[in-house]
Order: structure tokens, then sequence, then C-alpha cells
């Protein structure tokens, strides 16, 4: 590629990819167009190594660009090699959690998104959810409501996110499941929000409660309804010990 530098004279900048990149973007195409099925082997090293033309180090580390986006197992010794994972989102929700820190992103900022995801996901989760779903929702709502629980800032702060993530997951929408488990990530790792008192717990904990028997009922527009309450309740509270 040919382009103009600052002073105005022709330049050709030649952008050549890692062989280690190519190789893994070419063995990525296969698993994400199961090619190459979950549980099974990659062809052994020495087969790709011949495919791609490249040294057996180039391959390793084409497989360790794999395994860290979830894609593949590496496992040695007899009857190891590159087993295929199916994808979690796990690397694309770290990657996404990286991202929404580094640039600072603020608590009332994720709230603001969570105000549009999360309605969303109970809306879907009230059409899509299966009896292991809701039985994990209503679990979280029950251990929310022990003592131990709601008398500890922390263990309930963390029975709050799993409630959420038990909707997000029941919406059976991958993207959704992702975006809001990442978006309560940032909660969690930026530390800890404003100690609510126990009776505000108490009323959290009825609209997780409302929330459940909505999804419960197949009332996606009231499930979504009840959710953007008990968040714009949760600002509220939040803009009155800050």
């Amino acid at each position: 590629m040919t382009q103009l530098s600052p002073a105005g004279t022709s330049t050709t900048r030649v952008v050549v990819p890692k062989a280690a990149r190519m190789v893994a973007d070419a063995l990525r195409e296969r698993i994400l167009d199961k090619q190459v099925v979950a549980g099974s082997h990659l062809p052994p090293a020495e087969v790709l190594i011949e495919e791609f033309g490249v040294s057996r180090a180039t391959l390793r580390e084409a497989l360790n660009v794999l395994e860290s986006e979830g894609l593949v197992r590496l496992r040695r010794g007899p009857g190891g090699g590159a087993i295929v994972t199916a994808p979690d989102g796990q690397a694309i929700m770290r990657s996404l959690d990286s991202l929404l820190r580094f640039e600072g992103t603020t608590v009332e900022q994720v709230m603001e998104v969570r105000l549009v995801v999360d309605p969303l996901a109970a809306r879907l989760a009230a059409v899509h959810a299966d009896d292991a779903d809701l039985a994990r929702i209503a679990e979280s709502v029950d251990r929310q409501a022990r003592p131990e629980v709601i008398g500890s800032h922390e263990r309930w702060f963390e029975e709050n996110l799993r409630f959420h993530w038990a909707i997000a997951a029941a919406s059976h929408n991958p993207l959704v499941r992702v975006l809001s488990e990442s978006l309560h990530n940032i909660v969690l790792t930026g530390g800890l929000p404003v100690a609510f008192d126990p009776s505000e717990r108490r009323g959290s904990l009825a609209d997780h409660a409302s929330i459940h028997e909505r999804i419960v009922a197949r009332d996606g527009d009231g499930a979504a309804c009840r959710v953007r309450e008990h968040l714009e309740r949760s600002l509220a509270l939040r803009a009155k010990y800050t």
C-alpha cells in the first residue's frame, strides 16, 4: 500500500500478518463453522505443521491464541493435543471488562446501559426460560431472603448480581447474556457500591420476587417494567447516599 508521508514523499507500507495469527484465524474458522465438533481433537501437530508450512513454535503460538479465546483446551501427554471446546463468552467478557475499566466507566454509566439491557433480558426470559432457568432464579430469591445474606452487604450484593445473571442466562440470547454479565462484572470488580441498609435490601428483595413472578407468569411486558422500576429505585437510592 502506497501512502504520502507528512513531507509529501511517497512511501510504501507493507503489512504482513504474523504466521501464527494466520494459522489461528484459519483454525478458528473451522471451529466456528463446526467443521471440528466440540470435544474432538484438532489434527496432530505434525499434520498442521505440514498443512500450513509453519514451524512447531509458530503452531504452538497459534494454538495458545485459540486457547486464550476459549476455543481449544491444550492437553499434554498421551492422548493429549488441542481439544475443541464450545465458546462460552468468557474471552469476550474479559475483553469487554478490560475495555470498560480502562475507559474509566462509572457505575452510573453502567446503570444507564442496564436500564436498556436488563429489562430486555427479563422480557426474553419470560418467553424462553425453561424449568431449570426458573429454578435458578427462584433459588437466588430464596437465598437473598436468608438472614445471613440480607444482613451482610457483601453477601447480599453478590447474590443480587447472581439473580440478574440468572435472568440474563434465561433469556437464551447469547449477546444479551454476555453484555449483561460484563456490565455486572464491571460493578463487581470496580468495588462494592454504597452499602444500603437492611430495610432497603428488603425492598430490593421484594422487587426481585415480583420480577420472578412476572417471568414465571410469562408476562414479558410486566417483567421488563418491574426490572426498569427496580433499577430506577436503585439509582435513586445511590443518589441519596452519594
